[in-house]
């Protein structure tokens, strides 16, 4: 990758961080983090033959989940204490982790699927497009792409700006996040690294704060969202995409630009 590079994020994150969120007093946080996992099953579970990969897979959760169907797992992220909790927490003989950057994916290939949870804004706008690319050089042909990115077309920036000035996750701003998507956006960086864009929505708007309530509050606000994913701008973005070409050249071309030019695991 050229130009400026991110490989670690600008704080320090606790190697079991996403693991801690799944089972977080904080009900907010605890319903955010799991819903992640019912919306994968949903649009992207994994078939008993797959080969996976999680790309910034943090504490490993994902990846872990992934496993206990799929023929085999292999987690890939460069923070050496996520890597070392997930190896040392989640253990199965079809599911291993790598310490390294989206690189040491290529080697490891080729994968039926590759997902990359909120790992992207983390990146530069430079970088984005590149490490789709790579993914699509560790895919097999016809392999899926599952992401997950903070809306910037949402309530999002408002509920991150509250996030950092109360300090109640590790700073988001700048520390983490660096780079900010719409869904065009998304479609536009995808398409641009050889991926077909198959389905594109949101998800996390109001129901994991509505599960302060109760998680069954919570739940049925989720399948509402859900059916109104295409439609309504909540906080997250999903893409699943399918490779469909040799990945292209590096470009020069920018992506379509958001309110912030510049915004791997989302902390909150």
């Amino acid at each position: 990758m050229s130009g400026r590079r991110r490989d670690r994020d600008a704080v320090d994150i606790a190697g079991d961080y996403q693991a801690r969120a799944l089972d977080s007093p904080r009900a907010a946080q605890r319903f955010w983090h799991r819903a992640k996992i019912r919306l994968l099953d949903r649009i992207a579970s994994a078939e008993p033959t797959d080969r996976i990969a999680d790309a910034g897979c943090g504490s490993g959760v994902i990846a872990a989940h992934l496993a206990h169907r799929a023929a085999e797992v292999v987690g890939f992220d460069s923070n050496p204490a996520a890597v070392s909790f997930a190896a040392a927490h989640w253990q199965r003989p079809n599911l291993r982790f790598v310490l390294g950057p989206f690189e040491a994916m290529v080697p490891e290939g080729p994968f039926d699927r590759i997902c990359c949870l909120e790992v992207i804004e983390h990146l530069y706008e430079e970088q984005v497009i590149e490490a789709l690319r790579i993914f699509a050089t560790a895919a097999r042909p016809g392999a899926t792409l599952f992401l997950t990115t903070p809306n910037a077309r949402s309530a999002w920036p408002a509920i991150e700006w509250t996030l950092d000035r109360l300090g109640l996750v590790p700073t988001l701003d700048e520390a983490q996040h660096l780079t900010w998507f719409t869904r065009r956006r998304l479609a536009s960086a995808c398409e641009a690294a050889g991926w077909r864009v198959d389905d594109l929505g949101t998800f996390n708007g109001l129901a994991p704060f509505l599960a302060v309530v109760g998680d069954s509050v919570g739940l049925a606000a989720e399948r509402l969202e859900f059916r109104t994913r295409r439609l309504l701008p909540w906080n997250l973005i999903y893409c699943l995409a399918r490779r469909t070409q040799v990945p292209a050249p590096p470009s020069t071309r920018a992506l379509p630009r958001t309110c912030r030019t510049c915004s791997p695991h989302l902390s909150t």
